[in-house]
């Protein structure tokens, strides 16, 4: 008898901890802002931001807040013509992920790029028509 009350116990416990779990809200995506050189990658429909940092800690007398890297660019906002903004500095708002977390690279993204973080764009601006600093 004491087993079965401990067995049920035991399943109101789990039962409780699953409907505690479907309860908890989704993750909110966070966005970083980043500015880089927007270039193409291996094929025409690949775009990498190269040497992308923090614009705020590119700023004098600004502690770094990481080295410059390199990000692919996962997706941008509709009606975005990605192709007449290479070779421009550019300023990103992106969700970045994991290379091996959605959305995924472009079909046409070589091994190496799809080894890169992945930014889904939200919002872009031109810094510079170059990419000198």
């Amino acid at each position: 008898m004491m087993i079965r009350h401990l067995a049920g116990a035991l399943s109101f416990v789990v039962a409780g901890g699953l409907i505690g779990v479907a309860d908890t809200p989704p993750a909110q995506e966070k966005t970083t802002t980043l500015t880089g050189c927007l270039r193409t990658g291996s094929a025409s429909t690949v775009y990498i931001l190269r040497g992308a940092a923090d614009p705020v800690a590119e700023q004098p007398g600004h502690e770094a807040f990481g080295m410059p890297e390199d990000y692919i660019v996962a997706s941008a906002p509709g009606g975005t013509n990605l192709a007449d903004l290479v070779n421009h500095r550019m300023e990103m708002t992106a969700v970045v992920t994991e290379p091996d977390a959605p959305p995924p690279a472009p079909a046409n993204a070589n091994a190496a790029e799809r080894s890169l973080r992945r930014l889904s764009v939200r919002s872009l601006k031109e810094v510079a028509a170059n990419c000198a600093k």
